[in-house]
C-alpha cells in the first residue's frame, strides 16, 4: 500500500485491509469502519478484492478503482492500494 508517500507492504488474512494495516502498525485513516464515511478510501490499483458493504462510493467511483478498505477483502494474491490517490 502507498500512504504519505511511503510504501508498505502487508499481509492480509481472513480481516479486511483496514484492519490488517492497523494490526502490522500502519496508521491508515480511518472513522466508522462502516463503509459510510469514505475516511478509508483508497484507489485499487492492482489486484482484485470484494467489499462487504459500500454506501458511500459511487458507480463513477467504483468503476475507476475506489475501494473503502474498511470493507475490502482482497481476493487475489496480490493487491496493491494507494491513499494518497
Amino acid at each position: 500500500m502507498t500512504l504519505d508517500g511511503k510504501e508498505r507492504v502487508i499481509n492480509v488474512g481472513s480481516e479486511t485491509i483496514l484492519e490488517a494495516a492497523i494490526k502490522a502498525g500502519v496508521e491508515a485513516p480511518f472513522s466508522c469502519r462502516s463503509a459510510i464515511c469514505s475516511t478509508c478510501m483508497a484507489k485499487l490499483e492492482e489486484g482484485t478484492v470484494k467489499m462487504d458493504m459500500n454506501h458511500v462510493l459511487t458507480d463513477e467511483e467504483l468503476e475507476e478503482g475506489y475501494i473503502v478498505t474498511c470493507q475490502s477483502h482482497p481476493t487475489s494474491d496480490k493487491v496493491r492500494i494507494n491513499y494518497d490517490f
